[in-house]
């Protein structure tokens, strides 16, 4: 089993809604947080600038456009579970090719031959757990196609 794992983010709405930007980015398939905004829902659960979103609440995007994700996440009531994957996860689940599955987020993703370190692969090197190791963001790139931000407030900074 491979360290690297999507991760699973569950979010409260909160008054000024979860606190990140989706977009699109040019010659990429998917949608990718491109914004998390400090002292959110989306910060406290672990969302991270430069995540994939393979899920929403159990369902994937995988192939949806942007105003479908937008629309699933929208229409949630209760907890909104996005399972998300880092740079590193998608590289590697591209190289297996693989598809994003919510079993990862709790099994791993399966190598062939197997991994000896399974054991330990939550954990990096420093013992850091992998859902709190920071993904240098480039946020605002204006190389993004189209962008949505999910925190509706009425004032602005």
């Amino acid at each position: 089993m491979s360290k690297l794992r999507p991760r699973q983010c569950v979010l409260e709405k909160g008054s000024s809604g979860y606190g990140f930007h989706l977009h699109g980015e040019k010659g990429k398939t998917g949608q990718f947080i491109r914004l998390v905004e400090p002292d959110t829902p989306a910060s406290a659960a672990g969302l991270l600038a430069g995540d994939l979103l393979a899920f929403v609440n159990g369902e994937s995007v995988e192939g949806e456009s942007h105003q479908q994700v937008v629309a699933r996440i929208r229409a949630t009531a209760e907890a909104l579970e996005l399972i998300v994957v880092d740079s590193e996860t998608a590289e590697l689940l591209k190289k297996q090719n693989l598809q994003c599955r919510k079993e990862f987020v709790t099994e791993g993703i399966p190598l062939p031959g197997g991994d000896s370190d399974s054991e330990h692969g939550d954990t990096q090197s420093n013992d850091t757990p992998r859902e709190c190791t920071p993904v240098p963001p480039e946020n605002g790139d204006a190389g993004s196609e189209r962008s949505e931000r999910l925190s509706v407030s009425s004032s602005t900074k």
